[in-house]
């Protein structure tokens, strides 16, 4: 049976405008289906725009000539995640692909990448993370695609992408920079394929909801590990699988470590600082490693 594929990353980086979406916009939208007492803008993505509604649900409006495509994949993701997810996921409750329309019920908490302490939670995410790889790959890539995109690849991406940064992210990175990649992944996994801690919610010690699947797709299951570890730290790989192989550890450190670059590049050229911050901190260890 022949699997979808993802976006290459190639095509997932192109800049996409917009649609001009308001809150009454959305109002209009919702109210033959639910009361809406109150809508205010939650955040966007490249392709959605995203509302809390009522204080208690989320409203993301998918942009573009494929929006229909869009939410009718996700939705059907989220309804198959469950099986395979040991920690919270958005549960839909309304689902209007002519509009491009997902509505889901908000998760308590708050973006991992918002707080300096990001200890105590590997073991939570560890077992997450054994679970979800577990899901059977024909039928996950058959509703979100196959990303195979090879390490050259990423590579190439970084090299563009260090051109722009400042002087002293290029010193940082110029060996990494003309070094050969790792080989690709011998296997690949259903991964989420966008594990940052930016979508890892949090309210104290527990992890109240992994957000974000647009992105998912069968991938290398170190592309997880990647996003992870330049978050939290490489020394949470042990934590997270404590037999950790040492092909899938060097290709951690090195998805790592290109993520890391394009949240920089993205944080400076959107003026989004957290993100900028964070992939500073995560630079500097991560050019410390190995």
């Amino acid at each position: 049976m022949i699997l979808v594929r993802a976006p290459r990353r190639s095509d997932v980086r192109t800049v996409v405008i917009l649609m001009s979406v308001t809150p009454q916009d959305i109002r209009v939208l919702l109210s033959a289906e639910l009361p809406v007492r109150s809508i205010a803008p939650l955040g966007s993505g490249l392709h959605h725009h995203a509302y809390i509604v009522n204080d208690e649900l989320v409203a993301r409006v998918a942009n573009g000539s494929d929006a229909a495509e869009h939410v009718l994949r996700d939705a059907a993701i989220l309804a198959v995640l469950p099986e395979y997810a040991t920690l919270p996921i958005p549960e839909p409750v309304l689902v209007r692909p002519e509009h491009g329309l997902l509505v889901y019920h908000l998760l308590p908490g708050g973006p991992l990448l918002a707080r300096p302490d990001r200890d105590g939670y590997t073991a939570a995410l560890g077992v997450f993370l054994a679970r979800l790889h577990t899901a059977p790959v024909e039928r996950m890539g058959e509703l979100a695609g196959v990303d195979d995109t090879p390490p050259t690849e990423w590579l190439d991406e970084a090299r563009d992408l260090a051109e722009q940064l400042p002087d002293d992210v290029r010193e940082l990175v110029a060996g990494f920079l003309t070094a050969d990649p790792p080989e690709p992944a011998d296997e690949l996994v259903f991964t989420h394929n966008d594990l940052g801690a930016e979508h890892i919610l949090v309210d104290g010690a527990a992890i109240t909801g992994i957000i974000d699947w647009s992105d998912c797709a069968v991938a290398d299951p170190a592309a997880d590990l990647g996003r992870l570890a330049r978050d939290l730290g490489m020394p949470a790989l042990d934590a997270l699988l404590p037999e950790l192989d040492d092909q899938t550890r060097h290709r951690s450190l090195f998805y790592a470590r290109c993520t890391a670059l394009e949240d920089l590049a993205f944080g400076l050229d959107s003026g989004r600082d957290s993100y900028a911050r964070n992939a500073r901190r995560a630079l500097s260890r991560l050019f410390s490693t190995g």
